[in-house]
């Protein structure tokens, strides 16, 4: 088991290293990198929920977000835990921690907020209904990885009005 957990950390965060080294950014942008630590021996998301794997063949699926200032998401959950960078602007994640997810229903209720700044690292949490926003006044610039399970989606959306 230690070393399949090993082995997945290791796959993980080659697949983030990896999305920081292909992506180029504007030298106009603002956005410079340092070596260092994004995250060290993190164990929990921000809700105080315990770092899991997922129990099939395990998959990542990177992405980068580019998110003008109004932005809002609609309500979702992510079936699996997280890794994200926020490069730029603010992540305002708004949580409803009472809401089975089995309420497909966009009606929800807002019980927590979490925002993220730019070079902050978080576990996004899971099985969770949340939607994100961007308040700022500059463009939202993140980075997501998931650690989740070959071919099963990594969000699931509300359903629409």
């Amino acid at each position: 088991m230690y070393r399949t957990t090993k082995t997945l950390i290791l796959i993980f965060l080659i697949a983030i290293v990896t999305s920081c080294e292909s992506t180029t950014a504007d030298k106009n942008s603002g956005i410079t990198f340092e070596n260092g630590d994004l995250m060290t021996n993190a164990t929990a998301d921000p809700m105080g929920n315990a770092l899991v794997y997922p129990t099939g063949k395990a998959s990542i699926t990177s992405q980068v977000k580019v998110w003008a200032p109004d932005f809002t998401s609609p309500w979702h959950y992510h079936p699996y835990q997280s890794i994200a960078h926020v490069l730029q602007g603010e992540l305002t994640v708004n949580f409803d921690t009472g809401a089975s997810l089995d309420d497909m229903s966009p009606s929800k209720s807002i019980s927590s907020t979490k925002t993220f700044k730019a070079g902050d690292t978080f576990i996004g949490t899971a099985n969770t209904w949340h939607f994100s926003e961007n308040l700022g006044d500059e463009d939202l610039i993140f980075m997501v990885s998931w650690l989740a399970e070959e071919g099963a989606p990594v969000a699931v959306l509300a359903d629409k009005k």
